[in-house]
């Protein structure tokens, strides 16, 4: 199975900067058309060009440029735009077949295709899954935390495309999960897969439906509805197949179908060294991609729903043996309240939490929840300072151990919480940003333990020539492991990476509304 999701990941990734190619161009006006007006299910909207108040910059940095969206045009459409419902529910028995059928091809392709050992199943080997009940299983770091997680997004999306709401489809990937530990493999079902495919799968899952709802347009024709239709599915393939099946790839509307929200993104590529220990530009040196998004405004004063906000920095290595998920590291609000107290803009809320570190030095995984607070005040010259701090309580999380090695497994499946800081400012001839991440985690699975890892990345972009900037990444790990029946840990490391960027702004028409 974890041949399968290499090359899924390998898919993902490059969908990813597919649909990283955005423009300045958004919709002005969001007009939604909803029959009870309680469901998710009804969008459309008018094709009025640009927000004249809403640029679209690099990062979370850029932030700090934004205004205020105007508000105030949610109006229901039935009537005057006379729009039939682009997006129905379709019958429960869909979504669930479709899970049902995934797990049932993925499990032939383990079996006869890849001759996997855990795929060879029989009623006897079924039987005795519910006879020894669910374990801690023993698989890579990258398979539990990241493969795992992919695979529950499927499943949440074979709902979520069928026109489920968020809520709705949150338990498919659940379903999804527990039917594949405990009747799809010969080996006992394992709790860490169950949380993470589940609770990490909604994540993505969610993460993925929006960024291809701003890849899909069926006012468009030809070759460029092709190749949207097609990138749409690589970064969601459960939403592509039920496209297709339900003919929407060929549709065409006078009006956007789905509900969207500005992406700012940027991307770069450079060297980066990885060092055990604080020398500087020691090391072995390996290629480096940075991807920088943020989906949505959080300082627009609307009715928060699910996701409506999301926060994502990921880094990808090429070389030099490294994993080659460096890092994901991303946020969304679930639900808050928009204020604006002495010139400030604030959004305080609840938040759901994705993190995934993965090197030669270290590992850290973990799903958060917490409350949290992004705040954009004045400075001098007319520039502001963005600025978002979260704790969060984590359920389920593990870091790397030297005490825990055994099998594919070289970490302690832990419990805790984190505390996470980010504050960036403008400048004219660049930005400024630094972030700072503390986890504490109790060990429940491994050597006893009581671990304190800290993750501090400041980071400085200087402009180049219009939206290519070169810049200076620095992140220093620290780690004090406090064990019961071992010695105690302390460890230090730093990475540096100098790289080139682009912010994507002005790629013609590609994600024009």
């Amino acid at each position: 199975m974890l041949k399968v999701f290499k090359y899924i990941i390998f898919i993902f990734l490059i969908s990813d900067f597919s649909a990283a190619q955005n423009s300045d161009y958004f919709e002005k006006v969001t007009l939604r058309f909803n029959k009870d007006l309680k469901s998710e299910n009804y969008y459309g909207s008018v094709n009025s060009g640009k927000f004249p108040d809403y640029s679209i910059q690099k990062n979370f940095t850029e932030l700090n440029n934004l205004s205020k969206r105007k508000t105030g045009f949610d109006i229901l459409l039935r009537d005057s735009l006379k729009v039939k419902n682009l997006n129905p529910k379709y019958p429960l028995w869909i979504p669930v077949s479709e899970v049902i059928g995934l797990n049932l091809g993925l499990g032939a392709f383990n079996t006869y295709v890849a001759k996997s050992e855990f795929a060879k199943i029989s009623f006897k080997t079924i039987a005795q899954n519910f006879k020894t009940g669910f374990v801690w299983d023993h698989d890579h770091f990258i398979t539990n935390f990241f493969a795992h997680p992919y695979h529950g997004s499927i499943y949440f999306n074979s709902a979520r495309s069928n026109g489920y709401n968020f809520w709705e489809s949150a338990p498919f990937s659940f379903g999804g999960s527990l039917m594949w530990e405990l009747f799809m493999e010969n080996e006992p079902p394992a709790t860490n897969d169950l949380i993470n495919t589940t609770v990490s799968g909604i994540f993505l899952g969610e993460t993925f439906y929006r960024l291809s709802s701003l890849i899909i347009d069926e006012r468009k024709r030809g070759s460029e509805r092709v190749i949207r239709e097609i990138c749409a599915a690589l970064l969601n393939p459960a939403r592509g197949f039920n496209r297709l099946i339900q003919g929407k790839t060929s549709r065409v509307t006078n009006v956007n179908a789905y509900e969207t929200e500005p992406l700012l993104i940027s991307a770069s590529y450079g060297i980066n060294r990885v060092y055990e220990g604080t020398k500087f530009f020691t090391g072995v040196a390996n290629g480096a991609i940075g991807l920088d998004m943020v989906y949505g405004n959080p300082f627009e004063n609307v009715h928060r729903k699910p996701f409506d906000f999301i926060r994502i920095r990921g880094g990808f290595n090429f070389g030099a043996g490294q994993s080659p998920i460096g890092n994901v590291n991303a946020y969304a609000v679930l639900t808050g309240k928009n204020f604006n107290p002495k010139k400030q803009e604030m959004l305080a809320g609840i938040f759901h939490h994705y993190d995934f570190y993965d090197n030669k030095i270290f590992k850290v995984g973990g799903i958060s929840f917490g409350t949290g607070l992004i705040s954009r005040f004045p400075a001098f010259k007319n520039n502001n300072i963005v600025t978002s701090i979260h704790f969060n309580l984590m359920p389920l999380g593990a870091c790397n151990s030297e005490y825990s090695a055994y099998g594919e497994k070289e970490y302690n499946f832990s419990s805790g919480l984190n505390l996470k800081f980010e504050s960036s400012i403008n400048l004219d001839w660049g930005f400024f940003l630094v972030d700072y991440s503390i986890f504490y985690l109790h060990t429940i699975i491994g050597a006893k333990s009581d671990e304190y890892v800290g993750i501090l990345k400041p980071k400085v972009e200087v402009k180049l020539y219009k939206d290519i900037s070169i810049g200076a990444e620095y992140l220093f790990y620290h780690r004090e492991g406090f064990y019961k029946d071992y010695p105690d840990i302390k460890l230090r490391n730093n990475e540096q990476k100098i790289f080139l960027s682009y912010r994507f702004q002005n790629l013609k028409d590609f994600l024009k509304r």
